[in-house]
């Protein structure tokens, strides 16, 4: 059971205490009628239980559609999407609309989620925070309001109604692999995602290994991972026995480069000056490891304020779908070093 302590009660609390999804949660607060009586029963339970005052009113939402912007939110945890979700809900104050976040589990499809909200609650637009592509191109078309599709491009799909804004995650996979290269590393292995998708893992390491053909360097060795502490702390371990003579890891997230120190300091290792990390997005906690994380820092700020302003501008102006691609820049930090 958890413990009140004065700390306000999440939707992931909620979650674990109702025995469902986080998804599950999201779809009762906003009233859904697609949940079972029992299960929401459950949840209204540990609500009456705990006071808990859900953070986007249902009612309040449903009486003012027109100005209410969907936000979907791939993952209940991950520490990247949090300072992107508060300057979401800034810009969108500002611009006169009110954001309805919701999370799902990263496990769910999202464009299946938004569809039946879309259909439920009628709002003006959507922002997607992260998302897996196959779910795009397989469902995307039932929905037909103005769509943003933040932290990763959308313009293949080709859809009328979806803009995105992301950062070059290809160009952002060759900037690392010329941090490391050019600070003499040669056997690197690589921690991540889904490296074979059309997703930022994927085009990460794509622009890696475009660098590797070009100075004669192998592909590297890899080894998958969630983008969780312990996954990435489990993959390192395995990586580390894997790649034999490694002296970088390149990690496709900020949380990945911190799980995998972690590792690399429990087996009794120098970080960096027997294995180097860097990683990617440039989250706070990234600032704040011992030692400090290298990273290639995601521009939050100016994601989260297109995100807002290309889709008002659909929602307003009937603007065209459009696609923005940003630069991620290499921020020095401890855990990486020369050889």
């Amino acid at each position: 059971m958890i413990q009140t302590t004065g700390e306000p009660l999440t939707i992931k609390d909620i979650a674990r205490l109702a025995g469902c999804g986080v998804s599950t949660v999201s779809r009762a607060l906003n009233g859904s009628n697609e949940i079972s009586e029992q299960t929401k029963e459950r949840i209204n339970e540990v609500i009456r239980q705990y006071n808990y005052t859900p953070n986007g009113n249902a009612r309040r939402m449903r009486r003012s559609a027109e100005k209410t912007i969907l936000l979907i939110v791939n993952g209940s945890s991950n520490l990247f999407f949090s300072p992107l979700i508060e300057q979401i809900q800034i810009a969108a104050s500002s611009a006169g609309f009110q954001i309805a976040v919701n999370h799902i589990d990263e496990q769910e499809d999202e464009v299946q989620f938004a569809s039946r909200l879309c259909t439920e609650l009628r709002p003006a637009g959507v922002i997607f925070l992260g998302g897996d592509m196959r779910n795009f191109k397989r469902s995307f078309a039932r929905i037909k309001l103005p769509c943003i599709l933040s932290t990763a491009n959308a313009e293949e799909l080709g859809f009328e109604n979806l803009s995105s804004v992301s950062v070059d995650d290809y160009e952002g996979g060759r900037a690392a692999a010329e941090q490391l290269f050019d600070r003499g590393h040669k056997k690197v292995g690589i921690l991540g995602g889904d490296l074979s998708s059309y997703g930022p893992s994927g085009l990460r390491y794509g622009g890696f290994c475009s660098v590797c053909s070009e100075r004669g360097a192998d592909i590297p060795d890899s080894e998958l991972c969630a983008y969780t502490f312990s996954s990435a702390y489990e993959a390192a371990v395995a990586l580390y026995h894997k790649c034999k003579g490694m002296t970088a890891v390149f990690a496709m997230s900020d949380i990945i480069a911190v799980g995998a120190v972690r590792a690399f300091l429990d087996m009794g290792k120098r970080v960096p000056e027997d294995i180097s990390v860097l990683g990617f997005d440039g989250i706070e906690l990234s600032e704040y490891s011992n030692p400090r994380i290298a990273t290639l820092a995601q521009p939050i700020h100016q994601i989260s304020s297109l995100s807002v302003r290309m889709l008002v501008n659909m929602i307003e102006d009937g603007a065209e779908a459009s696609h923005v691609t940003l630069r991620a820049q290499f921020r020095s930090g401890g855990s990486m070093g020369r050889i």
